[in-house]
């Protein structure tokens, strides 16, 4: 992965992007953990035409697997100028501006806009040279708009007001403290997208009318018995690692990997199997089954 990133990294240098968005898509696959295919093929490079408003915008903009992409340090030139650091061991970007602060890290399917998480089906791509995130997410966290138009094969954005809004503002913290230890204690050795899913299971049994109406309730429901094993063990109230909580978070920005799934069960570990008896079947992430 470290030799495809490099290589990626020397074409960008010189300037050469369809070659580049032919490694990023590789790359990408493989540090994607389950978020981008484990057979990635190599597309050739398609540029976007973008506008900032009614001007043409001169940065680089591809389409990588349906998505447009932009180099962030060139995007938030336009919209709010932000100071840019690099730190080496972790493969991290920094950025800071008039009301912004953002973390990419290379490989990851998100980055971070003060302190929101922003979810990236197909991964961000950074490094000290140049950072790809989508186009959308980028235009979320400096609190732009996008309008996309299919038949110019153009996108607009439309500059917004101020950036998005603080974590520390836009997550209830009771939320994240119940929602990020359900995760951790029932999916911590499951992939990055397993972990969401229980937290979807959670949000989705929120918004259902069969049961409660709230995280809290949802967790420690009891009605027909108790819905998760933590609950019993004891082990909901450990303390969750970096990665719930950030599954936690993507899962309150809205991202759903199905809004179907209502339960789960590891069929190897479990004694009761009254939901695969009677409940429809949708999907498997490692080592979970997902019913509706």
């Amino acid at each position: 992965m470290k030799n495809l990133f490099a290589e990626c990294r020397n074409y960008l240098r010189l300037g050469v992007l369809a070659q580049a968005a032919a490694c990023l898509l590789t790359a990408s696959a493989i540090a994607g953990a389950g978020v981008l295919p484990a057979a990635a093929q190599t597309p050739e490079m398609e540029t976007v035409q973008m506008y900032i408003g009614e001007t043409a915008y001169a940065g680089r903009s591809i389409l990588y697997e349906d998505t447009t992409y932009i180099e962030l340090g060139e995007f938030t030139a336009e919209l709010n100028v932000c100071r840019r650091s690099w730190d080496n061991v972790t493969e991290t970007a920094f950025y800071a501006g008039d009301g912004i602060a953002m973390t990419v890290t290379d490989g990851l399917p998100y980055f971070v806009a003060n302190k929101r998480y922003l979810w990236c089906e197909n991964g961000v791509f950074a490094d000290e040279s140049g950072v790809y995130v989508p186009l959308r997410a980028a235009a979320k966290a400096l609190g732009a708009d996008v309008e996309w138009d299919a038949e110019t094969f153009s996108a607009r954005v439309i500059p917004g007001t101020a950036p998005i809004l603080s974590g520390d503002q836009f997550y209830i913290q009771d939320e994240v403290y119940w929602l990020s230890r359900i995760i951790h204690a029932e999916a911590g050795v499951e992939p990055f997208l397993g972990q969401i899913a229980v937290g979807n299971v959670v949000l989705n049994r929120v918004r259902s009318e069969i049961f409660p109406d709230n995280i809290y309730a949802v967790i420690f429901d009891r009605e027909y018995g108790v819905q998760f094993t933590p609950i019993a063990n004891g082990t909901i109230y450990n303390t969750p690692d970096a990665e719930a909580i950030a599954a936690a978070k993507l899962c309150l920005e809205g991202y759903s990997i199905s809004h179907e799934i209502l339960y789960f069960l590891n069929a190897s570990l479990a004694e009761n199997f009254w939901v695969p008896n009677n409940r429809p079947y949708v999907m498997t992430i490692s080592g979970h089954d997902f019913y509706s």
